[in-house]
């Protein structure tokens, strides 16, 4: 049986570094490397993105979280993972937090051992549809680090 993997980009694409997410789904597309598993642009889906992830067996949520590291920083963990460190923090950008997804997700019985996070830490958040360049630098990184991700 082929193991069906999804990896979605949040964020909003008109908040400069907020919409970081979106950037690294379009960049994988864009560099062709885009082959055994569905990407979309979840944008601020909030609790919607549940839904889209039930029909997969790995996913990977690609997102701008403020981990009060230095902009550009990278990390990779997973959702239960998530909910221990960030405790009542908002973590993520969004109106409803990506911790507020995975805690849903939870307390539905939703399968948090198949949902990976990668996350970058974000410089600029505000108007504009532009990343700053300390993140735009991160970019193939960030997007080896999807990739790691979804393979592994």
């Amino acid at each position: 049986m082929v193991e069906r993997k999804l990896v979605v980009g949040l964020g909003n694409i008109l908040l400069k570094d907020d919409g970081v997410g979106v950037r690294c789904v379009e960049y994988l597309r864009s560099q062709g490397l885009v082959r055994d598993f569905k990407v979309i642009e979840g944008a601020t889906l909030g609790f919607d993105l549940l839904e889209e992830m039930k029909e997969f067996d790995r996913v990977v949520l690609v997102d701008a979280v403020d981990m009060g590291k230095e902009p550009g920083y990278i990390a990779s963990f997973g959702a239960e993972e998530l909910l221990k460190i960030v405790g009542e923090k908002k973590f993520s950008l969004h109106e409803f937090s990506l911790v507020d997804v995975i805690q849903l997700g939870k307390q539905l019985g939703y399968r948090l051992d198949k949902v990976r996070i990668v996350g970058i830490q974000p410089k600029e958040i505000g108007h504009g549809d532009r990343l700053s360049k300390t993140v735009e630098e991160k970019l193939s990184e960030l997007a080896g680090r999807v990739l790691s991700e979804i393979k592994d």
